[in-house]
This record gives C-alpha cells, sequence and structure tokens, in this order.
C-alpha cells in the first residue's frame, strides 16, 4: 500500500469492487493526546492508516464505513478514549452469511513520535513518523517508515516492509509473506517465520534469525553479527557484515 492511500481515504478498501459498498457513512472525529503516554488502536477490516505530525497534540480521526445492510450503519462507530493511556477502538458489526461485509478503512494523524499499540485484523498498513510500536497483524501488507523507538511485530499473512527504525526490531512471527527491512540502528530479531524471504540491509547492530521455515534470508551491510539459528530451506547470504556470520552447518 503506497501513501496515496492517505490522499484517498474514500476509495474502496483494496481488494473490494466498487460495487461493494451499498451503505456507507464518513468518520470524521478527534482526540485530545496532549497528555497520554501511549495510544491503543484496536482496528478491525479495513485499511489502516497512522502518520505522525510534529505540530498535533491530538488524534486526527477520518474514515469511511461500507457494510451490506442498512442497519449496521449505526453499529459500525469508531470509540475512544483520552489519559494516559488513549484508546481508538472500531465497532463493527458481526456477520458470516455469504455476500455481507462491514469494512472501515481508516486514517489516523497523530502527534508525532508517540508510543502505540496497534492490533488489526484485515486490510493494508501504513504507519510513519510515531514513536515505539507493537503491532498485531492477520492479514494484508505491512509499510512502516520512521519510528523513533523500538518495533515489534506479529503478523499472520501479508508482505512486511521496515524503514529508518530508530530503535530494534523484533519480528515475534509471521506465517507467510516477504520480510523486508533498511535502516535499523539497533539489532533485529526475527523469532519465527514460516515463509517467505527475509531481507535486511543497513542494520546497526546484531541481526539474528532464530526460526525460519521457508524462503532466502539475505543479510547486506550489518554492524554486528548475523546468525541463523534454524533454518529448512531457502539460500542464505551475507555480505558487509562486521562481525562473525553463524548459520546452521548444512549452509555453511
Amino acid at each position: 500500500m503506497k501513501s496515496a492511500f492517505l490522499l484517498g481515504i474514500c476509495l474502496v478498501s483494496a481488494g473490494l469492487q466498487a460495487s461493494d459498498c451499498e451503505y456507507e457513512k464518513t468518520i470524521n472525529q478527534t482526540l485530545d493526546l496532549s497528555g497520554s503516554e501511549q495510544l491503543t488502536v484496536l482496528a478491525a477490516a479495513g485499511e489502516l492508516g497512522i502518520t505522525g505530525d510534529r505540530d498535533s497534540h491530538s488524534a486526527s480521526i477520518r474514515g469511511r464505513v461500507c457494510v451490506s445492510e442498512k442497519e449496521w450503519l449505526e453499529q459500525s462507530q469508531v470509540r475512544t478514549r483520552d489519559g494516559k493511556q488513549a484508546e481508538i477502538v472500531v465497532d463493527l458489526p458481526d456477520h458470516d452469511s455469504w455476500g455481507e461485509y462491514a469494512y472501515l478503512d481508516l486514517e489516523l494523524t497523530v502527534p508525532e513520535g508517540i508510543s502505540l499499540n496497534v492490533k488489526d485484523s484485515s486490510g493494508d498498513i501504513e504507519i510513519e513518523r510515531v514513536g515505539a510500536l507493537t503491532l498485531q497483524d492477520s492479514s494484508g501488507d505491512i509499510e512502516i517508515t520512521g519510528t523513533s523507538g523500538s518495533l515489534s511485530i506479529r503478523d499472520s499473512s501479508g508482505d512486511i516492509v521496515i524503514s529508518d527504525v530508530e530503535g530494534s526490531v523484533t519480528i515475534e512471527s509471521d506465517s507467510s509473506g516477504d520480510i523486508r527491512g533498511k535502516a535499523i540502528e539497533n539489532n533485529v530479531l526475527v523469532k519465527n517465520d514460516s515463509s517467505g524471504d527475509i531481507r535486511f540491509k543497513d542494520v546497526g547492530q546484531d541481526f539474528i534469525v532464530e526460526s525460519d521455515s521457508s524462503g532466502d534470508i539475505s543479510a547486506d551491510k550489518i554492524g554486528g553479527d548475523f546468525n541463523v539459528i534454524r533454518d529448512g530451506s531457502g539460500e542464505i547470504s551475507a555480505t558487509n557484515v562486521e562481525g562473525e556470520v553463524r548459520v546452521p552447518e548444512e549452509r555453511s
């Protein structure tokens, strides 16, 4: 997902046709974050964009709700809570019948550098210029640019693209999709990856892959050690590593 999404929130969610928005409404809210230490975002189906603004002390919340049943419009909402542990929560109606749908494409502008805890179910995610970030996602591509703290991701499916992280990067788990990263100031740790390539470049300290089932692993311009502990299949390559390179014996 490209940054054009942030300029085009009115577009239909990726993978859905224009006709798949029988009923719709817009969301336009503001949440005061002047005293907040962390913002938790509990999103749902739909695309999610979060952008940090250095001149802002509040969250601008804009979105578009699309549902297949008219009565669901009233049930679809965004709840907020201010304070030290602030929250933005998306509520959508449950649906399990064929042809039914409910999603909310959400765009947030937040104070630059704020610490975020984000949980999302489906749809692409784009986040830029925030602080420390913890992200849990079920499906959809993820693009993260410019965090002033550490980054932790738990993902089920979809590609992950990371750049310009001032802290460390931890991939707790990833089921499928490529993982690509560059310009990471501290360590990179991939704890568990099932399938897809893993490629990191310009890492300030160590790059460690604890467990990878399949897919290539590539390390380039690593300031510390490069270590692959367990790997199932796929090529492993390392260039410009300042520290030690350790890979499973059958790959060395």
